[in-house]
């Protein structure tokens, strides 16, 4: 049989599993999948993965085996760091402040750094380093091989996510925006500027025990943090709020969140991005959400094609 062309996003998060597949020939995401992910009787949570993947292989048509994957937020450590623009070795410097503080030390991680405004410091350069332990790396693409899948990319979903918005919004997307990763017992944040990643920010919040109300004020003022806290790059300016992930499937937590955070809507994986996988629209509609990633994981394949 021969396989569909295109490239295959694999979300996996605490309590689901996304798979988006892209086609680049018609623009469209051609199969999604959503699976709740049950650790009832299975054993740790990556056996729980390893259980539900096997199920999602046999249901959906992979295009080839290579798939981008990302890894629950919590599991990965996401840090601001800066170095003096005259420093010769910036990986070195990058490599021990991002070091400190981890359990372990950096030699159990691995790790990636994303620059900030490149070209546009003129005394230090900043970054976003992210942070990944070795051993949880490996479980994952033990997990992925098992079920016949090549992890060629793993990425952090954060990131994955601007992937899915510059590919949806680039027609108002002329400034920063914040966009927010939320699951129920964390979320992320990040401050983008086109292609640039400017800063990063958590929300460590359980909505299942604390309620709506008080994380859609924790929300606003990690918010407001990432605002203030770049003003002088902002210049008055307000950016907008894109919220996606499973925390915002519950459609009360996200009529709070869009009518709490100034600036916020709903991020529409499918804004500009057809979706040609046989959902119909409240289908789509009600796990956009959670697909936001997945969809992003397939353009980020893309670009590594």
């Amino acid at each position: 049989m021969v396989k569909a062309a295109g490239t295959n996003g694999l979300d996996i998060q605490r309590d689901y599993i996304c798979v988006a597949q892209y086609s680049p020939q018609d623009m469209a995401v051609r199969q999604i999948a959503v699976q709740p992910l049950s650790h009832e009787g299975a054993g740790d949570f990556w056996d729980a993965v390893s259980f539900e993947l096997s199920g999602l292989r046999k249901k959906v048509k992979f295009a080839g085996s290579d798939v981008v994957c990302s890894v629950p937020c919590d599991m990965t450590v996401v840090r601001t760091l800066e170095a003096e623009s005259d420093e010769l070795d910036q990986n070195e410097v990058l490599r021990f402040e991002l070091g400190v503080g981890l359990l372990g030390g950096i030699g159990e991680y691995a790790y990636d750094f994303y620059e900030v405004e490149p070209g546009n410091t003129a005394d230090l350069r900043r970054y976003l380093g992210a942070a990944l332990r070795k051993e949880t790396l490996a479980k994952l693409k033990k997990v992925v091989k098992s079920a016949k899948l090549n992890p060629y990319i793993v990425d952090v979903d954060i990131f994955a996510l601007t992937n899915v918005f510059q590919a949806n919004y680039r027609d108002v997307f002329t400034g920063a925006a914040v966009l927010v990763l939320g699951e129920h017992r964390r979320t992320k944040l990040i401050l983008v500027s086109n292609t640039s990643y400017i800063d990063y920010g958590v929300v460590e919040y359980d909505v299942d025990e604390r309620g709506a109300g008080g994380y859609v004020a924790a929300l606003g003022g990690e918010v407001g943090r990432l605002v203030s806290g770049n003003a002088s790059f902002l210049r008055g300016t307000v950016p907008p709020v894109y919220l996606a992930g499973g925390l915002f499937a519950d459609s009360v937590v996200a009529s709070k969140a869009c009518s709490g955070i100034s600036k916020g809507e709903m991020l529409n994986p499918f804004r500009k991005i057809q979706c040609a996988a046989g959902m119909d629209a409240a289908q789509i509609e009600a796990n956009a959400c959670r697909l936001a990633v997945s969809v992003g994981l397939a353009l980020r394949g893309e670009e590594g094609q």
